[in-house]
């Protein structure tokens, strides 16, 4: 993946960059109203390593693993939807006298805890350097 951003500030070793996401609608010319609004682009703002040196200004071009972004990505999407479905079968099996209301209560549980496993998951990733964002190019306009 790769994104162009302006750097805001320098942290140590690490830079604050603004970049702004665009949806994949936001490149199309025709402007169709199958993507409702998505047309819209929002700035954000990430801390990424800055081994270049860029300074405060400068407009560069970060990058981030293909492969990073697809196990970040299932991580995120894959873990609830697992543990909702899993969640469900266990309830309806472990207390099949109470029938498929302990089954939607038990997914409901399983689905609130794997929200707190992806954020354990994220932080515990967030270290790694691998699913870090890092500046490698300054970007001549």
């Amino acid at each position: 993946m790769e994104e162009i951003g302006l750097v805001l500030e320098n942290i140590g070793e690490e830079a604050l960059v603004k970049i702004t996401r665009h949806s994949l609608c936001s490149r199309c010319k025709n402007k169709c109203q199958l993507a409702g609004n998505t047309h819209e682009s929002a700035e954000m703002q990430i801390s990424v390593k800055n081994p270049i040196g860029a300074s405060k200004g400068d407009r560069v071009r970060i990058e981030m693993g293909e492969q990073s972004l697809v196990i970040a990505s299932m991580i995120i999407y894959l873990i609830p939807l697992i543990s909702l479905i899993a969640g469900y079968f266990a309830g309806i099996n472990l207390f099949p006298a109470a029938g498929e209301g302990a089954g939607v209560g038990a997914a409901i549980f399983f689905l609130a805890l794997s929200f707190v496993l992806v954020n354990r998951i994220d932080k515990f990733l967030g270290r790694n350097q691998k699913y870090q964002p890092v500046i490698k190019a300054i970007v001549k306009d």
